[in-house]
């Protein structure tokens, strides 16, 4: 679904918010929002698999959706994420394996900005990669520590 322009003007407001972009050009800010795609889920849809490949961003517009792990037999929710929160960053650069099932919990619009459209950004501003690797790794080193309860998502 394409973006209209009220989701253009939130698309630039909630990508510059965003740590990871804090390095980017108005020129580059103006890229990431072009390549941005909208998808609306009804509650109790599921986003994305745990394990399922992905290579993309995806930021909450409105809604709520809840990331939930398998360990074993068990499901555990461990995070809920409302407007604006984002979830997918460690997939930007290079597609993996989801680490967590991502579910709408109400009806929610889910924003997504693919990784080859942030990858053709590193290619021109290489130290964008080194800021995307360096909250990717935070992001892995979360997943080891239990106690910690990240507030953006997978």
């Amino acid at each position: 679904m394409e973006l209209n322009e009220i989701d253009v003007q939130w698309a630039k407001d909630t990508l510059r918010k965003i740590d990871i972009f804090c390095g980017c050009s108005e020129s580059e800010f103006t890229q990431l929002v072009g390549g941005l795609e909208k998808k609306e889920y009804k509650a109790n849809s599921t986003v994305l698999f745990q394990g399922e490949i992905s290579c993309r961003l995806c930021i909450v517009k409105s809604g709520k959706v809840s990331i939930n792990v398998r360990k074993g037999k068990d499901k555990l929710k461990v995070a809920e994420l409302e407007p604006n929160a984002y979830f997918g960053e460690i997939s930007l650069l290079m597609p993996r394996a989801a680490t967590a099932t991502v579910k709408a919990e109400i009806d929610s619009e889910i924003v997504f900005l693919p990784g080859e459209v942030v990858q053709a950004l590193v290619k021109n501003n290489p130290s964008l990669a080194g800021t995307i690797n360096k909250k990717i790794q935070e992001r892995l080193d979360s997943h080891k520590d239990p106690e910690h309860k990240s507030e953006q998502g997978s």
